[in-house]
């Protein structure tokens, strides 16, 4: 057999805080395979970079009377010390808020509309009338309308692991004022995941194994996947950013000012959704790499020997099983060969959450 060559990513961490315990256990467990794989022989790129993009971090870089580059600089300027402590050794380390995250997120934003998979409609939003400003998923907050645990986030259940949207919590209030927010119209740009070609690629992907003969997903994985897909799911299972009614559902990939991020084309005073160019940060930081080495980026994502493994933790599956493979296919790229998950380091029994102050500093 021929050395491999990859090309391999973390979850790419929020940039609104230090690294905690569970990041750096994430990026052990990577670096660990990385350097089994490269005593084999393989060739390997083995990137990350900072998720700088979204409202959270503006509204945390006005609070500390920076602007949001500079608010990230700070923080990214303290990541050395983490990862030379353990020794975890990337070939790259980028940002979100780069010229390659920008061109590339626009030019996949261009070739899924080609595609016919973006749609324009209008939304109800919750709006904090004392902000004067639409509320983002994380900065509402209510009961999970499946299981009905409190204080829980706009888009997801960290009880329960439900998906929705912010309009389906009971009793929501604004997170940043306390406010009961009001529901206001607003023009979004979706990706039409429910599209038939979207589930057909999907299920196909999801089910089939990489080019070892391996399954790309674990089996746990594959199973919540075939519930989101409609194979298998509960016919009341809510999920506003994955499924509905059992079914995908479109993805709403767009934000209105002000909101810190990449710019939609040709949609003034609309941005993408920060989990839109979040993980084609994996790419733009594998491209900042290229030209570091005078590599041909392009052409290296070409070659049909590449592989594209990513590690991640558990909460962040549907992104990278739904979206994020569908986007890359329809974009007309190739969907990556495997995604390897691993559960939470929990704390009191709950998820270890940076925004929730539960997350340990490794440096203790």
């Amino acid at each position: 057999m021929n050395p491999r060559n990859l090309f391999v990513t973390t979850a790419l961490p929020y940039a609104n805080g230090a690294f905690h315990i569970g990041h750096i256990m994430e990026y052990i467990q990577a670096d660990i395979w990385v350097r089994f794989q490269r005593m084999r022989g393989a060739t390997v790129r083995f990137v990350c970079a900072d998720d700088a993009h979204g409202a959270p971090i503006m509204i945390a870089a006005e609070k500390a009377g920076k602007t949001p580059q500079e608010f990230v600089a700070g923080i990214a300027a303290g990541r050395r010390q983490y990862l030379d402590g353990f020794h975890i050794a990337f070939d790259h380390w980028h940002s979100t808020d780069s010229p390659e995250n920008t061109e590339l997120s626009q030019s996949i934003y261009r070739g899924l509309r080609d595609q016919g998979l973006i749609d324009v409609r209008s939304v109800e939003q919750f709006f904090d009338p004392v902000k004067g400003m639409f509320l983002p998923d994380r900065y509402i907050k209510g009961e999970c309308p499946k299981c009905g645990a409190k204080d829980q986030y706009g888009d997801s259940c960290e009880a329960c692991g439900a998906v929705y949207a912010p309009t389906d919590l009971k009793n929501p209030f604004s997170a940043l004022s306390g406010a009961t927010p009001e529901l206001r119209s607003s023009d979004h740009y979706f990706f039409r995941l429910s599209d038939p070609r979207c589930v057909a690629f999907l299920q196909q992907w999801t089910r089939s194994n990489d080019r070892h003969g391996q399954p790309r997903l674990q089996p746990e994985v594959l199973a919540k996947a075939q519930e989101w897909l409609g194979e298998g799911a509960a016919p009341d299972e809510p999920g506003g950013a994955a499924v509905a009614g059992g079914k995908l559902a479109d993805w709403d990939i767009s934000r209105d000012a002000p909101y810190f991020g990449i710019e939609i084309p040709d949609a003034p005073g609309k941005y993408f959704y920060v989990w839109l160019d979040a993980p084609i940060g994996y790419l733009a930081s594998l491209k900042a790499w290229c030209a570091k080495n005078g590599v041909d980026f392009d052409a290296l994502l070409a070659d049909p020997t590449l592989e594209q493994v990513h590690f991640i933790g558990k909460d962040i599956i549907y992104f990278h099983v739904l979206f994020w493979p569908a986007t890359l296919h329809f974009a007309g790229r190739k969907a990556p060969d495997r995604v390897n998950v691993h559960g939470f380091i929990t704390v009191s029994g709950e998820k270890m959450s940076k925004s929730r102050g539960t997350g340990i500093s490794p440096l203790r």
